[in-house]
């Protein structure tokens, strides 16, 4: 992936700002894998110091956009969830992955993969 445009129509997104309320994020989205394998999450933690995700690789490009995002948002948005159409469907001031999981659950196009 080159950029955050190309995980559009194949994956969720969280984006994660490091701060103290998001002290322990990268933790909580290791321990949760199957949950976020299951939504066909993708997440990226901007620790200060760098980029930790689930990717393998995260290219140049993919670290530009997720850093600008994070940069743009207001300073108390610092989890942006961002939907398979590329919107962004919730700012948060700290990660609160079951509530992430709940919204994503009712969005329709989830609905329709559970059903399926």
């Amino acid at each position: 992936m080159s950029n955050l445009g190309d995980y559009r129509w194949e994956n969720r997104l969280i984006l994660v700002q490091a701060a103290p309320e998001t002290e322990g994020a990268v933790d909580v989205l290791r321990e949760a894998r199957v949950e976020i394998n299951d939504r066909d999450i993708i997440w990226f933690v901007n620790t200060g110091s760098g980029l930790v995700s689930n990717q393998a690789t995260v290219s140049g490009g993919v670290e530009r956009d997720v850093t600008d995002l994070l940069d743009k948002a207001r300073s108390e948005d610092r989890v942006l969830l961002i939907g398979k159409d590329g919107g962004i469907k919730s700012r948060e001031p700290s990660l609160n992955l079951e509530g992430v999981f709940r919204q994503i659950d009712a969005m329709p196009m989830r609905r329709r993969e559970m059903r399926e």
